[in-house]
């Protein structure tokens, strides 16, 4: 069978386009398509590239990824029509038997839509589910993204849910869409084997913005500095501390007031990078106000962290399918820096980390997954 994925890849960081290409780091849709690829599948993945010079192709990990560039910022107003357009037209031409994309957030799910080939779409980055927990009016810019998410979203049936909580909304909203719960997969980097580890370094993933709850975070780190003097904050995802405006850059103050040079801004780094930084933690903190999946909690769980998440968001349901993991309230700073203090305190112990490392690959190994896939792809086919 042959699949085409449709979602964001990272550009290697040897790629001239490199330094040019604005763009997501997470790697998941890669990791879909590496593992059916290992499952025997004939895979390829069409992504964009935000302000590249040009449309390029490369061969990442032994998957052909097809860059296709994109031509101005508000893009999304048009509900992405020519991105999709040259989307659709790359994909006829690359002739699958199924077309899988990831979101409707870029042009991924549009292109799909339009192809007029079998499809289903990966949900992310629901606007319907974000938009109310903003704690303000949508902008312009978000408005045309629900609606054209809403577009999309009507025209589809088929559609995977990463986790119970997409998969209620989404039936609650479009009953219609025929819904499958298949989780990401992830990173085979991530089941390399366990450290010891001491200290009391704590991390963050992920960008600094009101929806990932940074703010609660800052407050907790100021209570957890008295109980545990030495304690270090590593920050993967932040933008340059000189350059931080907005949320970011309070927060970001905030956080360096509190903890000074124990407050480590690493900005956005490779995977094997941030599997290694997660190495010399003992926890990942992860206190989002909405998150459809939560990828950190499981980088984070299978490094061996003791993972720390909001209720009422699919990190909470993974957190307690895993183990290894303590639920708090939401824009709750005390819950956080007490269950912060008892983690770092406390001993790290090998057996409830790889307790919780069992669970994860029982879940969404590889080789799950892709299998979850091709059952999926067999019922795609088959409705047509």
């Amino acid at each position: 069978m042959r699949v085409i994925h449709l979602g964001n890849v990272p550009v290697p960081v040897d790629h001239s386009e490199r330094r040019r290409v604005k763009q997501h780091p997470g790697r998941w849709v890669l990791n879909h398509a590496l593992a059916q690829k290992a499952a025997g599948l004939d895979v390829e993945i069409v992504s964009q590239a935000h302000k590249a010079s040009c449309d390029f192709d490369c061969e990442i990990e032994g998957v052909t990824v097809h860059f296709l560039r994109t031509f101005h910022p508000y893009r999304h107003f048009t509900f992405y029509a020519l991105d999709a357009w040259r989307m659709a037209r790359l994909v006829r031409r690359l002739a699958p038997d199924v077309v899988h994309a990831h979101g409707t957030e870029a042009a991924y799910g549009h292109a799909a839509l339009r192809s007029g080939l079998p499809f289903c779409i990966t949900a992310q980055g629901l606007f319907f589910q974000i938009l109310p927990t903003l704690g303000r009016p949508p902008t312009w810019n978000e408005r045309f993204l629900r609606w054209g998410e809403d577009r999309v979203l009507r025209r589809t049936r088929f559609v995977v849910a990463k986790s119970e909580y997409v998969r209620k909304a989404l039936a609650a909203q479009y009953p219609h869409l025929d819904l499958t719960l298949i989780p990401n997969t992830y990173e085979p980097g991530l089941d390399a084997p366990l450290a010891s580890r001491t200290g009391h370094a704590v991390a963050y993933v992920g960008t600094m913005d009101e929806r990932k709850g940074v703010r609660y975070l800052a407050e907790a780190m100021r209570e957890v500095v008295k109980a545990v003097p030495d304690v270090e904050l590593h920050v993967m995802g932040n933008p340059k501390e000189t350059e931080a405006v907005g949320y970011a850059g309070e927060q970001i103050r905030s956080l360096r007031k509190t903890l000074g040079d124990r407050l480590i801004l690493h900005g956005r780094v490779p995977s094997a990078r941030l599997f290694s930084i997660l190495d010399g933690c003992r926890t990942l903190v992860a206190p989002s106000l909405e998150e459809m999946f939560g990828n950190q909690l499981i980088e984070g769980l299978m490094r061996g962290c003791h993972g720390i998440v909001a209720d009422g968001t699919a990190l909470a349901e993974n957190a307690r399918r895993f183990g290894n993991a303590t639920v708090v309230p939401q824009r709750d700073a005390a819950a956080i820096a007490r269950a912060l203090v008892d983690a770092l305190c406390g001993a790290f112990v090998p057996s409830s980390a790889e307790s919780a490392r069992t669970a994860v690959r029982s879940w969404m190994s590889p080789p799950a997954v892709a299998a979850a896939h091709a059952r999926l792809y067999e019922r795609v086919l088959g409705d047509r």
